[in-house]
């Protein structure tokens, strides 16, 4: 019988944990022909979430708990999971029930027509607010862009099956800055979709909030392409150009001015569009020096060579 690894990083979960095992146990028994383990990270809570993760595994013997010695982030934990999963195949999934498990039949299903990726897609997104709605569409337009041959699919968080072959491939990658929605596309093989309307988060309150999708923005940006490092000489030779071009303008208009040639008077306020300019483009710069510096942080985070994660406890 083959045995299917659920991933479920937590952070702070202490409300969510009672309503997670009492959903996923009454779907997971609805599942013939398989077995389940859940690997539980949890990463560096600091409510009770490890203490009811441990009073769970008292009562339910499938369980593996891998606690951190401090808050490593989502990507990390997610990564844990992976290199202590040990089934034929591995589902992630928050812990928040906004992944539904009543879909892990369906993604089942398509695993064993052959999928080795089956990613849970979200189809409505008529819950969030205009900011997130707008904010999430631009950032599958640029990624889309600027990915290349890495296609990241659109509206694919987390919530995913993964054969253990792609898993392999996921912990033989050397980087530190683990990006898993970049990352999975990036490896490849045979992948379909499940789509899923996402539900209300039903206890505690979302760690998710706009500082975490800047963050993980960038790094699946600067993750999946180097094209953001081209566009500050693309937009110096622009502007070199334009600025050129004032230049000349007003240098003509001066000259004009001088021999006296009053029919055409000369454009005063060119000037000030010049300095307007300026100051334009000194913050294009500064733009530019931030996703510069992103690229630098990141170089120095591997060369660093700090490991990805601690682990303080591994209950097995």
């Amino acid at each position: 019988m083959k045995k299917i690894s659920l991933v479920v990083p937590m952070y702070n979960e202490e409300e969510m944990i009672p309503l997670f095992f009492e959903k996923m146990n009454e779907v997971l028994s609805q599942i013939k022909n398989y077995k389940f383990e859940y690997v539980l990270v949890n990463d560096g809570s600091r409510d009770d979430t490890l203490k009811m993760l441990k009073e769970q595994k008292k009562v339910q013997n499938n369980i593996k708990i891998v606690s951190f010695s401090r808050n490593f982030g989502h990507e990390a934990a997610v990564c844990a999971g992976f290199q202590n999963a040990d089934g034929d195949a591995v589902i992630v999934m928050d812990a928040d029930l906004q992944d539904p498990p009543e879909i892990i039949s369906k993604m089942i299903e398509k695993y064993e027509e052959g999928y080795k990726v089956v990613n849970g897609k979200r189809v409505d997104r008529k819950k969030d607010s205009f900011l997130k709605r707008t904010t999430a569409s631009m950032f599958y337009k640029v990624i889309k862009k600027l990915s290349g041959k890495i296609k990241v699919p659109e509206n694919v968080g987390n919530y995913r099956l993964l054969d253990k072959e792609v898993v392999d491939h996921l912990n033989a990658l050397p980087e530190k800055n683990r990006v898993f929605r970049v990352q999975v596309p990036y490896i490849g093989f045979k992948t379909c979709e499940v789509e899923f309307v996402r539900p209300e988060r039903p206890k505690g309150e979302t760690h998710y909030n706009y500082k975490s999708m800047f963050r993980l923005a960038m790094d699946s940006i600067t993750s999946s392409s180097v094209a953001p490092l081209i566009w500050p000489m693309l937009f110096g030779l622009i502007g070199c150009g334009i600025f050129g071009m004032l230049f000349v303008v007003d240098l003509v208009l001066y000259i004009i001015q001088l021999v006296d040639i009053t029919f055409i008077p000369r454009f005063n306020g060119l000037g000030f569009l010049i300095l307007i300019s300026i100051f334009l483009g000194v913050s294009i710069i500064l733009v530019f020096m931030g996703i510069i510096g992103i690229y630098i942080s990141k170089i120095t985070t591997e060369s660093q060579d700090r490991p990805v994660y601690i682990i303080d406890e591994l209950i097995d």
